[in-house]
């Protein structure tokens, strides 16, 4: 190795190097291409680390990487920064089976009580499952263990996740469907352990890790301690937070750490057909056999033993895909082409991300080698604007919708099943975000009607919608934990699951509180979800196959963490906030001319929450529950209210100026998790310039304040203006608020549902008065 000569470095956000024998300039100019797509990935969708590399039969040929490998943002992710692989995980515990095959301790279509005994779901269905129908996910089996599950943060161990799959029962009849199984894995695993008779991981090691040379490789986190790349979970309508450090109870499915550099050296086996240095990994008929078709298709996917068996350009392609907590991972190998290619992001679920990179890798490198023109790699703009505005609304066929809107400043989709931003290509329009890719999207050039997946909507004034049925309106709602949530919502009066942070999917029901997943799409096809009520009738959980999702209300949460500390030192609060001294700043474009709000009209109805104890904080913050706001802007207000007393609702205002030393305040008050929610003092916030109020809708004709997806100021994603959650009826409501006050010059802010900002807010200078000082009066 020392003898073989740098041929290139390129010097990136991060540097990227290459190794090979000799110059290659078609290899160069493949990498620039790739580092730049991977550079537009870093900056377009905010990933905080991406790596690539190009392995061939000699090695890994050249590897990048762009971004920051820790949170705050210093170190620059290298060829040394570690990942989470997730399911391709699996292809290693798969190899190990092969290697037990060639050693005569396995066999492939042999019952796998054979070797684990202890192996007994229900299964009413008849038939014994094997190691072959394990490993192509044909075993009829759920997809995740009661215990041990990729919910569960405090798993004993993979034996215990495998034993608890006795409290399951078969969906399918053994080798019937393909049906995607974390499980089944976990099963496979500990049939590796039992065989060994060693630890799971140690046997790992000692079948596949080691012999390979995969020294920065392992199936826990301690012994990469420093070197993990700092990752990110993420959600159409949620903020950004770091991944948690969650190891699973099914290490066999999806624990894997490792490199660029390692993860090369087994495409480079593969390559190889087995060969490595120290002899074999595996033979190749074996590889052979693992890379063929071993049932017809059924779904998306087609499985060898492990390995995704695919076709790209008419060319072999077989690998697997990963995602964990923060991680995505792609693994390609095109035997015949002798190239492979490994692609690493680091925000949850962003494999379109690595797909899509990893299929750019492969097809440009072979198009460069063949002296043909290399593939463009698609780059999408965000729709903004103008153009953002006109194709935003409601769209219909009669039995569903399609909404589209403005949020934080872009065009994004709201369908049945699908949602994300819009990008506008040269050839129209597709949904592309860090976590979804999908290019079956036309609207017409009038805005007219919306197709997607081929289904035409009308744009329509969305009506009223009525109010959802008993037994589904007290489905609604969260559960789970923090680190996963899932969430159950109508959509067009239908009942719809949201979980593992992107995927919609819509719900039938089969029995009172019994729903089923969809049977052809999803990740938990076949499965059913039943709801537990306690003894007057209140739901208190979700249960999927075992798992208990314990029903949640998030922001109350967090609201009384709050309280237990501001009431715990709001005198130190109060005067930390007072003492200190709000921004400098240049002079304002405009002189502040607050006036109260019920002067402008006095039919607008005041509910000052933070004159009272009903607010995050639990404690009054203001002398006197008043309301004001930049003349223009209690103007405008004036005019959304009349507008909205015309369809028989007035608004409610819970907060316009706020003092400076308010905003201190809470920014010091609220957990750094939650600070989405609060103004930043050193930057000074919109409603201290007077120019940003929070407000609701109420009836005109019984006075109660509008119901929609959250409270307000509640410290949750449900108080996101693009939440993806509640009742047709609250996101109804929560539309005509918006659509009213926007049409006389606010903006909604984006993580507020109840927050709008009036035309330039930035023109006003940030106000420290009290209300009381507003109108002469000392402050007590």
């Amino acid at each position: 190795m020392m003898k073989r000569l740098l041929a290139w470095i390129i010097v990136l956000v991060a540097p990227a190097a290459a190794l090979a024998q000799a110059p290659d300039p078609a290899l160069d100019r493949a990498a620039a291409l790739i580092a730049d797509a991977a550079q537009w990935e870093v900056r377009e969708k905010q990933i905080p680390s991406i790596a690539v590399a190009i392995i061939g039969p000699e090695g890994v040929r050249w590897s990048g990487a762009w971004g920051k490998a820790d949170a705050a943002g210093k170190v620059p992710a290298s060829a040394d920064t570690v990942y989470r692989a997730g399911s391709v995980s699996k292809l290693f515990t798969d190899v190990a089976v092969m290697k037990l095959v060639e050693q005569g301790k396995l066999k492939l279509d042999v019952p796998v009580r054979t070797y684990l005994p202890t192996f007994q779901p229900k299964n009413p269905f008849g038939g014994e499952i094997t190691l072959r129908q394990l490993m192509t996910h044909r075993s009829g089996l759920v997809r995740e263990s009661p215990r041990g599950n990729y919910f569960d943060i405090t798993p004993k161990d993979q034996a215990d996740s495998v034993l608890s799959i006795n409290e399951t029962t078969l969906v399918a009849a053994p080798g019937s469907i393909t049906k995607y199984s974390n499980a089944g894995i976990a099963v496979v695993g500990e049939v590796i352990a039992r065989v060994t008779g060693m630890p799971f991981e140690k046997a790992l090691h000692a079948l596949v890790l080691d012999p390979l040379g995969m020294t920065s490789s392992g199936l826990t986190a301690a012994p990469f301690a420093g070197r993990i790349a700092h990752s990110e979970m993420a959600a159409f309508d949620g903020p950004r937070v770091a991944a948690p450090p969650i190891e699973l109870g099914m290490p066999a499915a999806g624990s894997l750490y490792t490199t660029t550099g390692d993860l090369g050296r087994f495409a480079q086996a593969l390559l190889n057909k087995g060969e490595i240095p120290s002899g074999r990994m595996l033979k190749a008929a074996s590889l052979d056999e693992m890379w063929r078709r071993q049932y017809p298709a059924s779904g998306a996917r087609i499985f060898g033993l492990g390995f995704v068996v695919a076709d790209m350009d008419g060319k072999r392609v077989v690998g697997h895909g990963g995602a964990i907590y923060g991680h995505s991972t792609q693994l390609l190998v095109m035997p015949e082409a002798g190239l492979g290619v490994v692609a690493f992001t680091t925000v949850d679920a962003s494999n379109p991300i690595t797909n899509k990179l990893a299929d750019y890798a492969l097809r440009t490198v072979l198009a460069l080698k063949t002296g043909t023109e290399a593939p463009s790699y698609a780059k999408g703009e965000l729709v903004t604007g103008a153009e953002a505005k006109r194709l935003s609304g409601w769209f219909t066929n009669g039995k569903q919708s399609v909404s589209t809107r403005i949020y934080a400043g872009h065009l994004v989709i709201d369908a049945p099943e699908l949602v994300g931003d819009v990008r506008r290509t040269p050839t129209g329009f597709m949904v592309e975000d860090a976590q979804t890719r999908f290019d079956k999207l036309a609207i017409a050039d009038d805005a007219s009607w919306i197709e997607v997946g081929g289904v035409r909507y009308a744009r329509d004034e969305m009506p009223e919608p009525p109010l959802p049925n008993a037994e589904l309106a007290a489905l609604i709602g969260d559960y789970g934990w923090a680190h996963n949530v899932l969430r159950i919502y109508e959509r067009d009066g239908r009942p719809f699951v949201w979980i593992e942070w992107t995927e919609h999917t819509e719900l039938t029901r089969t029995a009172a509180d019994h729903y089923a997943f969809p049977t052809d799409r999803g990740l938990y096809p076949f499965e059913t979800l039943t709801f537990e009520r306690d003894a007057a009738g209140a739901v208190t959980a979700a249960n999927l196959g075992g798992i208990r999702f314990p029903r949640r209300d998030f922001g109350a949460e967090v609201e009384a963490k709050v309280r237990a500390g501001v009431q715990a030192n709001f005198a130190g609060l109060r005067a930390a906030a007072l003492a200190a001294t709000p921004p400098s700043e240049p002079p304002s474009a405009k002189p502040s001319d607050l006036y109260a709000i019920t002067k402008a009209d006095p039919t607008i109805r005041l509910d000052i929450r933070y004159a009272g104890t009903n607010n995050f904080m639990g404690i009054p913050v203001y002398e006197s529950a008043r309301a004001f706001l930049q003349r223009p802007a209690a103007e405008a207000l004036s005019r959304v209210n009349q507008a909205l007393r015309k369809r028989g609702y007035g608004l409610l205002i819970h907060d316009a100026y706020r003092p400076w030393y308010v905003t201190k305040m809470f920014w010091d008050a609220s957990p750094v998790s939650s600070r989405m929610f609060v103004a930043d003092p050193s930057q000074g916030s919109r409603h201290n310039r007077g120019a940003a109020v929070d407000l609701t809708m109420f009836e005109l004709a019984t006075g109660k304040p509008m119901e929609t997806t959250g409270r307000y100021d509640e410290f949750s994603t449900r108080s996101y203006s693009n939440f993806v959650g509640g009742t047709d009826h609250q996101r109804w409501l929560r539309e005509v608020l918006r659509s009213a006050i926007e049409a006389e010059g606010f903006d909604v802010y984006p993580e507020e549902w109840w927050h709008f900002d009036y035309g330039n807010w930035r023109d006003y200078p940030i106000g420290n008065k009290t209300f009381e000082e507003l109108e002469g009066r000392k402050r007590r």
